[in-house]
């Protein structure tokens, strides 16, 4: 038996949307290679005149510098898009009750093999960049070794082939000084004589030449390891981005195949269906929920309580709740909250607001349904008790009138003691007994 302070307000039952939200980022992947630097060390000695036309081999001192540097990259384009997903059966009509996990809508068949296809063929685009980018960054390594042992080589090899290209511009004048010597004829003499002049004109240029090329050799040899940093310093970038993008498009078909399971859509929540979005045939969007619910975990009801009672009202307070809907059921919940603001709307009496969570439900509770809510002030459990009606008081004693097996009636003198108002505790009956209340008719 339970006696306390009971107050009215409507229930508030909160809302719940269950959306469509296999929102995927669809990425469209291509790797390339683009080439960077260029010849940066000409083509060795070979503007050395025409003097030195007949020494041949000259030519290949170092050329080519930097120009097989290259780097790989990879582009990426993505776009985020709902799965188009098409509703074959709607399983849910507005005021059911459901539970999280049951199916609320089944996919057409068609509709997901068409959104599983698309996914699959962009994770086999996105693999296939991964190994277009890890092939050509390997020939990226591959260059930039073959550059750094080309350089090493010209470098430790450079003294040596300038040397060389000194002693041939003097050996060249030299012979043509001794040809012109032992020459006799005059034809050919005139021609030599060109050619010695054209050499001693040439051989300033030449022997600068032979040291530029020697001196470029000697520091694409000091900085052969800096320059294979630089060819090689993004190599594994593009196959990192790739490998993202791989990823990424797995996640998506990973999370399209969790989200459709069976071929259905499940619900999320408990609770009373107040809402559903589609119909057979519709495309599934993220404009639109799939279904609303009254959270059977999220009933609420403020009422107010007024100066005189809210005394008797604790934060965590256990409270009984009692709907007009269902007036034979008493249901539980406790005290959220207390309002510090009070109100006196236009009486003296000030009210204050107190929150109540309600914790036991009916199958089926409504927002705006009538609560009535009991602030327990007293409370005895495993008593007897009945209907104030059925007792009659005469000075210091009760008594009731008790029906028996024969259908006679008789009375008898009881034991009263804590009463809510509406019943009370009693001793000198059984339980099961039949009291009568006698009531006046006119």
């Amino acid at each position: 038996m339970t006696a306390g302070v009971t107050e009215s307000a409507a229930v508030s039952v909160e809302s719940l949307a269950q959306t469509y939200d296999l929102t995927l980022t669809s990425t469209s992947v291509s790797a390339s290679v683009e080439s960077s630097g260029g010849s940066s060390r000409g083509g060795g000695m070979s503007g050395m005149g025409g003097g030195m036309s007949g020494m041949g081999g000259m030519g290949s001192m170092p050329g080519g510098g930097m120009g097989s540097m290259g780097s790989t990259s990879v582009s990426t384009q993505s776009e985020s898009s709902a799965v188009a997903l098409v509703v074959d059966q709607v399983c849910i009509t507005e005021g059911q009750t459901v539970k999280k996990g049951d199916v609320l809508m089944t996919i057409t068949q068609e509709s997901i093999d068409e959104a599983r296809a698309a996914l699959t063929e962009a994770v086999e685009d996105a693999e296939l960049a991964l190994k277009q980018a890890q092939i050509e960054e390997n020939e990226t390594r591959l260059s930039a070794q073959y550059d750094y042992d080309t350089r090493m080589t010209e470098g430790q090899n450079a003294l040596a082939v300038y040397n060389a290209a000194m002693n041939e511009i003097a050996q060249n004048i030299s012979d043509l000084e001794t040809q012109i010597a032992e020459c006799t004829d005059e034809k050919q003499l005139a021609s030599l004589r060109s050619q010695l002049s054209s050499a001693k004109s040439s051989r300033t240029a030449d022997e600068l030449a032979a040291k530029q090329t020697y001196e470029e050799a000697l520091m694409y040899y000091e900085n052969a390891q800096d320059l294979y940093d630089v060819s090689v310093n993004d190599v594994g970038a593009s196959s990192e981005e790739a490998q993202e993008a791989v990823d990424a498009a797995q996640a998506d078909l990973a999370a399209f195949e969790d989200y459709i399971n069976d071929g259905s859509i499940r619900a999320e929540y408990s609770g009373t269906v107040t809402g559903v979005g589609y119909a057979s045939g519709d495309t599934l969007t993220a404009d639109t929920a799939i279904a609303e619910f009254a959270d059977a975990e999220s009933i609420t009801v403020t009422v107010s309580v007024t100066e005189d009672d809210i005394a008797a009202v604790h934060l965590d307070d256990t409270v009984e709740v009692s709907f007009l809907s269902y007036p034979d059921e008493v249901f539980s919940g406790y005290v959220s909250g207390i309002g510090s603001s009070s109100t006196s709307g236009n009486s003296a009496t000030v009210s204050y607001p107190v929150t109540v969570v309600v914790t036991s439900v009916p199958d089926m509770l409504l927002s705006g349904m009538t609560a009535n809510v009991t602030f327990i002030t007293k409370q005895v459990r495993d008593v007897l008790y009945v209907s104030n009606k059925a007792i009659t008081t005469e000075g210091a004693d009760s008594y009731v009138i008790r029906k028996k097996k024969d259908g006679s009636e008789e009375r008898i003198r009881v034991g009263i003691g804590f009463s809510n108002g509406s019943i009370a505790e009693i001793e000198g009956v059984s339980e099961g007994d039949t009291l009568l209340i006698k009531g006046k008719v006119s």
